[in-house]
């Protein structure tokens, strides 16, 4: 009760922080990163050194985001629509596999350089930049806890790192990419850096403007619809903890697959059952959209609040080179190819694909609604089908990625990486590269 009521204040006081002070709202900061900084700065890693008096964070609110990915998971499946596979969605996918897999390659070329000063830097410090800046917090913190069960202990700290710096970066370097572009007039939609709307950059919305978050489907006489919803979350993640458990029983290597990879699978698999039996108008989907986003809140807040300063410490040169990097990359990455690979609604395609890849989908839609309030071009439903899309070639790197990083060394590991890079590149080159670059004024209205 005490780690739900720390990590609820932390939220709070971050929320009205972000409303009241004006340069965090320009910067677009989400308040749970502000509340998660909160917590760590006034906790008992930060304040807590000096004096007696600090914000209490038991030591078991480390445990809350290893449990929360999993529920995050679990409804990823529920009531999702149809995966539109367009020109459009096809080549943003093209493009977030060439942003995931140059990650990779740079984070791991990084390590492999640092290696010959920092001796004991661990070839899994590579693909902690993908799992930070292209995962986010929650794929930092799946990807974390196999790294402690194989013995690197600090890799949470590592990735959750890389998940805090990508996200900061990605908003903040995001916003300047667009007051350039809105200047040079690559936005289609929006002129100048005033008309971002108040309550985009407050974050509260007034009583004209508020919209339902989800329909209920039960009674509230027989079961709260929230409730009703939440349940088949539950479900999932009781499949997922029992397979995982027989799974162990079979053979000792299956305890390498982690639990928020078979509660996607069991999403996957209640929700396919479930259209097979007629079910499907038993699911809300915005609901479950709210399920995984009040998850994320928290698994976000109690991620960066309970960072370990020291192994922060410890990997801090190679993880300023290695970050440096990534960013150059990135902004090479959407720049370049964004121009080359898409026929229309290049920037504001670009832009969204660009906050995906410095963290979460929800990153990429915050710009794109700078530069595409209402979401009029493709933009939004290319980088939505692209994540969903993109789970075929991260989710694999995440499970078994830090076993591949023990068992099949740098040259190997960068090998594999390297061709799936360069198959995304071919892939982008075959189908759809344009030999001009994109005009900068092509609107394409979704239908």
């Amino acid at each position: 009760m005490m780690d739900f009521a720390s990590l609820s204040i932390l939220l709070l006081i971050g929320y009205f922080i972000r409303k009241k002070v004006k340069w965090m709202q320009n910067l677009f900061l989400p308040a749970a990163l502000v509340a998660g900084v909160l917590g760590l700065l006034l906790g008992p890693q930060g304040l807590g050194q000096i004096s007696p008096y600090y914000f209490p964070l038991a030591n078991s609110i480390a445990q809350w985001p290893g449990v929360l990915i999993t529920l995050v998971f679990s409804v990823l499946f529920l009531g999702a629509k149809p995966v539109n596979f367009n020109e459009a969605a096809l080549s943003t996918t093209v493009l977030a596999g060439i942003s995931h897999m140059s990650q990779i390659v740079v984070g791991l070329g990084c390590t492999i350089g640092l290696a010959l000063v920092y001796t004991d830097l661990p070839l899994g410090f590579g693909l902690t930049p993908a799992y930070g800046f292209y995962g986010g917090h929650g794929t930092a913190i799946a990807a974390g806890t196999i790294f402690k069960d194989l013995g690197w202990n600090d890799g949470m700290a590592v990735a959750n790192t890389m998940a805090t710096v990508g996200l900061i970066s990605g908003i903040v370097l995001g916003m300047i990419l667009i007051n350039i572009a809105i200047r040079r007039g690559y936005a289609q939609l929006v002129n100048k850096p005033s008309e971002i709307p108040s309550e985009l950059k407050e974050g509260y919305l007034p009583l004209e403007k508020r919209s339902p978050i989800g329909m209920g489907v039960s009674s509230n006489d027989v079961l709260d619809p929230f409730c009703f919803q939440l349940a088949w979350a539950g479900l999932i993640c009781l499949c997922a903890y029992i397979l995982q458990k027989n799974l162990v029983n079979i053979h000792p290597q299956f305890k390498n697959i982690p639990a928020f990879a078979i509660a996607l699978a069991m999403g996957f698999v209640v929700w396919s059952i479930l259209k097979r039996l007629k079910m499907e108008d038993y699911i809300d989907r915005p609901s479950m959209n709210r399920i995984s986003g009040l998850a994320m809140e928290y698994l976000t807040c109690a991620a960066i609040a309970t960072i370990s300063l020291k192994a922060v410490a410890l990997y801090f040169v190679p993880m300023a080179v290695t970050i440096v990097m990534i960013i150059v990359s990135n902004f090479f990455v959407y720049y370049y190819f964004g121009r080359k690979l898409f026929r229309r609604d290049w920037f504001e395609r670009s832009i969204c694909a660009y906050g995906q890849g410095h963290g979460v989908l929800a990153t990429g839609l915050l710009l794109l609604r700078v530069v595409d309030p209402a979401f009029s071009t493709s933009a939004a439903g290319a980088c939505a089908a692209a994540s969903v899309i993109g789970y075929l070639f991260a989710i694999p790197y995440v499970a078994f990625g830090p076993w591949m990083a023990v068992t099949l060394g740098a040259s190997k590991l960068m090998a594999l990486s390297m061709g799936l890079l360069i198959m995304f590149v071919i892939l982008g080159r075959v189908f759809f590269w344009q030999k001009n670059d994109a005009p900068q004024q092509q609107l394409s209205p979704v239908k």
